[in-house]
C-alpha cells in the first residue's frame, strides 16, 4: 500500500504518529504505537526487524529500571534497596517513558524503511534544493564506493598477494576513481542546467484523490486522539483509563499495517490462481 501511495501523504502519516508519540504519556496510546510501529516494521524489512524491536525492547528495559532508582516519587513502595525505596509508581512511569522512547526509534526506522531517496528528495527538494543535492549524493556515494572497492579489490587479488598492500593499492584506485567520477556528474550537473532559473524537475509521484481521502482521515483520526486522549495521573498514585482517544490512535497506528496486510494477501491469492 505505501507504494501506491503520494510521499506527502505518507510523510502526513508518520509525522502524526510521532508527534502523538511525543506528546502522550498514556500507557495505552504508547503501547498502540509500538505495536503498530513494530507489526509496520515486520511488515517491511520481515525478519530483518527483529533486531531492531529487541533493540527497543532493550530500551524499554534500561529506562523503567533506571527511573525508580532516581525517583521516589509515589505512594506505594514495592521495596528498599540500601534504604532506598522503589516505587510502583516511579516503575509504571520508567516503563511508559521507555515505551515512549522506543515507539519514536521504531517509527522513525518505519520512515527510513519506507522513504528512499527519491521520495525523499522530493519531498524537500523544492524547499531547499541544495540540501537536497547533498543528501541525494551522500546516499549514493558511500555503496558505489563499497561497491567499487569490492570490485577493485578482487582484481587485484590476482596481482598482490599481501593483503595490506593490496588494500593500500585498492585504496588509491578507488581515490582516483572517485575524483574522476566528482569530475563527470559536475560537467553532467552543468550541461543539464543546474543552477539555472526556469529548470524543470522531474518526479513519478502524482497526487490523486485517495491521497486526499487519506490525508483526510489521517488527520481526523489525529485530531480525535488529541482531544479525546485522557493523560493519566502516576503519582502518588497511578490511575488511567481507556478512552476514545486511544481507540482512535490505535486506528491510525495499525491502518498502514491492515493494508500491508490485505496487499500482500490479495497478492498471494491472486498468484494462488495461476
Amino acid at each position: 500500500m505505501t507504494k501506491h501511495l503520494h510521499p506527502l501523504t505518507l510523510f502526513l502519516w508518520f509525522a502524526l504518529i510521532i508527534s502523538m508519540c511525543v506528546i502522550t504519556m498514556n500507557p495505552f496510546c504508547l503501547a498502540a504505537g509500538f505495536i503498530g510501529a513494530a507489526l509496520f516494521l515486520i511488515c517491511q524489512k520481515g525478519h530483518a526487524a527483529l533486531k531492531i524491536i529487541g533493540f527497543s525492547f532493550f530500551i524499554v528495559v534500561i529506562v523503567a529500571v533506571t527511573n525508580p532508582v532516581f525517583s521516589h516519587n509515589g505512594a506505594t513502595i514495592l521495596f528498599f534497596v540500601n534504604d532506598t525505596r522503589i516505587t510502583l509508581e516511579a516503575l509504571i512511569y520508567g516503563i511508559a517513558a521507555g515505551v515512549k522512547l522506543a515507539s519514536v526509534v521504531l517509527w522513525f526506522s518505519c520512515f527510513n524503511a519506507v522513504f528512499d531517496s527519491e521520495r525523499l528528495i522530493y519531498i524537500i527538494g523544492r524547499a531547499f534544493p541544495k540540501l537536497a543535492l547533498v543528501i541525494s549524493m551522500s546516499l549514493g556515494l558511500v555503496p558505489r564506493m563499497l561497491r567499487d572497492f569490492r570490485s577493485i579489490n578482487s582484481s587485484l587479488k590476482a596481482v598482490e598477494k599481501r593483503r595490506i598492500k593490496r588494500h593500500l593499492g585498492a585504496f588509491s584506485a578507488l581515490f582516483t576513481r572517485s575524483m574522476e567520477d566528482a569530475i563527470v556528474t559536475a560537467d553532467s550537473m552543468r550541461a543539464r542546467g543546474y543552477g539555472l532559473k526556469g529548470r524543470t524537475f522531474f518526479n513519478r509521484f502524482c497526487y490523486k484523490f485517495r491521497d486526499v481521502v487519506y490525508s483526510l482521515l489521517f488527520i481526523v483520526l489525529f485530531m480525535f486522539s488529541v482531544v479525546l486522549n485522557v493523560e493519566p495521573e502516576f503519582y502518588p498514585m497511578y490511575s488511567c483509563e481507556l478512552s476514545l482517544g486511544f481507540v482512535c490512535f490505535a486506528a491510525l497506528a495499525l491502518i498502514m499495517t491492515v493494508f500491508e496486510l490485505k496487499e500482500s494477501l490479495k497478492w498471494k491469492l491472486s498468484i494462488s490462481r495461476i
